[in-house]
């Protein structure tokens, strides 16, 4: 569960650059406004909160002025007979949060409430609130705890005053941050969790990242989670595989069970005993015939999904570009490796700086660069980069890292470039980002999205069919839009490379 705290401080540090003494009393008058937030004897309101009406005090003054939607009604309330306010939708906790809030400018989000609070802010009219709602989604949005969020999400949708409005576009977020990192999301408690309808639109979409076997998978996981059955399949009793196929019905047919392995159906899918007979047969026609239906373009169930993502959160390789990463997995090795998004220039800075402090000690990785005409080239390495004692730069060997092209202007496919100077493979500068060869035959320069201080001097240490300086990204001096450094799933499977 992510917690997250957002805070308005003033340090002191802050307070003699600014040379204003006076504020150095803030952090005593943000303690005494946290002291007024609990003060029900001078308060002239009270909200009466979910059902049990669960009292929490507040001052009429500071909600009309944090809170820009806040409407107290007829009755002006008191010190000692404050007006009440009946909130029956929201939960106590998360207000008495929200009123800590109102009054320091400080909380502590947390994964999940953090839909309730979104809705409370937007029905309350509290944008900065909101906003900070906003960014812990999408700061904190993992495969670890992106179905807890998804839950919380479609709880606070139907339950929060606002909810549809507040919620719809952080569910629609999960469900594609869901689909597009499977591999790893349906192996979580929290998927386990889900309600039906969320499995179901999970699973029809084209977008799901499994193979269609483990989309199997992880719904028999998902209904023997929710039936309380623990056993193999071969182990069930039968009230056991009732309450199984009880929960798999209406989620079954959302398998495209036409496209999973022969040998898989009749191993894994068929003893369950929730495919109808009808379904069984119509399976196995298809494998004995498959040309028979090919024709058939209308039918879901024998339409492939577009694949796992292989590099989940790629903004390069994304769209009409994925098929390039079963090109690097083929390159790499391993056909359905799974790689894991450690840096991106646009979103963690373009400083060199930035690009060591997130990828310095994680080996292997994949860094792929996009070009300002849309070229797409990169370099693999299965060392990682870091610093040693000596000082400036310095060479690292490998006799397995490589340099790519995937899209250039010369209309030159796909090509692979191996290290033939294995002494040279990579290099270390902690005042530039990723080199590739003492040529070099890749680097990238800090902050490369601003200047053409970025190179290719290929082919030196690395080499291959069609090398030149300007196969990479079309000049021997160029700019770089964007780079991405992925490496291993940590769940994913591991590679022996």
């Amino acid at each position: 569960m992510g917690t997250r705290a957002v805070a308005v401080t003033c340090s002191a540090g802050a307070v003699a650059a600014l040379g204003e003494a006076n504020l150095a009393g803030v952090p005593r008058l943000l303690e005494d406004l946290a002291r007024l937030s609990e003060d029900k004897d001078t308060a002239d309101l009270v909200f009466l909160l979910g059902r049990e009406e669960t009292p929490v005090y507040a001052h009429r003054i500071i909600m009309q002025v944090r809170c820009k939607n806040f409407s107290p009604g007829k009755r002006i309330g008191t010190a000692g007979n404050p007006a009440p306010i009946r909130m029956n939708h929201v939960h106590p906790e998360t207000f008495r949060q929200f009123i800590h809030y109102i009054y320091t400018g400080k909380i502590m989000l947390q994964d999940s409430g953090i839909f309730e609070m979104l809705g409370l802010a937007q029905e309350l009219g509290v944008e900065e609130l909101w906003r900070s709602c906003e960014e812990h989604v999408s700061v904190t949005l993992t495969p670890g705890n992106s179905c807890t969020l998804l839950s919380a999400a479609l709880d606070a949708q139907e339950r929060v005053l606002g909810g549809k409005g507040a919620c719809s576009s952080f569910i629609e977020r999960c469900f594609a941050y869901i689909g597009e990192n499977a591999v790893d999301t349906v192996k979580t408690n929290a998927f386990c969790n889900l309600p039906k309808e969320a499995v179901i639109k999970l699973i029809s979409s084209d977008y799901l990242g499994l193979e269609e076997e483990d989309v199997w998978r992880a719904v028999l996981n998902w209904a023997k989670y929710q039936a309380g059955v623990t056993q193999p399949t071969q182990h069930w009793t039968e009230e056991e595989r009732a309450r199984v196929c009880q929960h798999l019905a209406g989620v079954i047919n959302h398998v495209r069970l036409l496209l999973i392995d022969s040998q898989v159906f009749a191993e894994e899918v068929e003893p369950t005993g929730a495919v109808p007979i009808e379904l069984s047969l119509e399976r196995y026609r298809y494998a004995a015939l498959p040309n028979k239906h090919a024709d058939i373009c209308s039918d879901k169930r024998l339409q492939p999904r577009i694949g796992p993502f292989l590099f989940p959160g790629s903004q390069i390789l994304s769209k009409d570009k994925m098929g390039f990463q079963r090109l690097l997995n083929q390159w790499y090795g391993v056909p359905k490796q799974s790689w894991r998004l450690i840096y991106r220039a646009s979103s963690h800075g373009y400083a060199a700086s930035a690009f060591h402090r997130h990828c310095d000690g994680a080996a292997p990785t994949y860094v792929i660069a996009l070009g300002t005409r849309g070229e797409i080239c990169g370099g693999f390495s299965d060392i990682p980069w870091g610093k040693t004692s000596a000082k400036g730069h310095h060479y690292i060997p490998s006799d397995k890292a490589f340099l790519f092209t995937l899209i250039n202007d010369q209309d030159v496919p796909p090509t692979k470039y191996d290290v033939v100077k294995k002494p040279f493979a990579i290099c270390y500068h902690p005042d530039i980002g990723p080199i590739f060869g003492a040529g070099a035959d890749l680097l990238i320069s800090s902050n490369c999205n601003i200047n053409m201080d970025s190179y290719s001097n290929l082919p030196h240490s690395y080499d291959g069919d069609h090398a030149s300086n300007s196969i990479l990204m079309g000049d021997y001096y160029f700019s770089v839009v964007d780079y991405e450094v992925f490496t291993l799933s940590s769940v994913g499977v591991k590679a022996n490379h």
